[in-house]
């Protein structure tokens, strides 16, 4: 490969970043005052948009999106006992967080727990928790 070709893939991936993330913040930012009629944008549509830019390994991040759903269906809020949020942890502090830090956490929690997002779904999917 030519010291031009390089250059050229280099200048390309970094123009595909910064237009990926620019249409991930405008979503984002759409989604934030709520929902856009122009889109169909809402705020669980941002939050899942935010965690596959996370979790950029597609069937990784569909066992994710399963497992979200499955526990809160995307709801922030959403409550069942004394878990919490998307990802319905105990953790009080995180029933506090936005959707896209409960991502974060869920995320983090789920690697380390886990080792992989389809290995937590396939646990969930034996046992009916994670």
């Amino acid at each position: 490969m030519t010291s031009k070709q390089n250059d050229y893939d280099s200048f390309s991936a970094g123009v595909k970043k910064k237009i990926n993330k620019t249409v991930l913040l405008s979503v984002i930012a759409s989604a934030g005052i709520g929902h856009s009629s122009a889109y169909g944008v809402d705020y669980r549509d941002a939050i899942k948009l935010y965690a596959h830019s996370q979790i950029v390994n597609d069937s990784q991040y569909q066992c994710f999106y399963k497992l979200i759903t499955k526990e809160s269906n995307w709801r922030v809020s959403a409550k069942n006992g004394s878990h919490y949020g998307i990802g319905q942890m105990r953790n009080t502090t995180y029933k506090n967080l936005d959707g896209f830090k409960q991502v974060d956490w869920s995320k983090r929690y789920i690697e380390k727990r886990y080792g992989s997002m389809c290995n937590a779904w396939r646990f969930f999917v034996a046992n009916g928790y994670h």
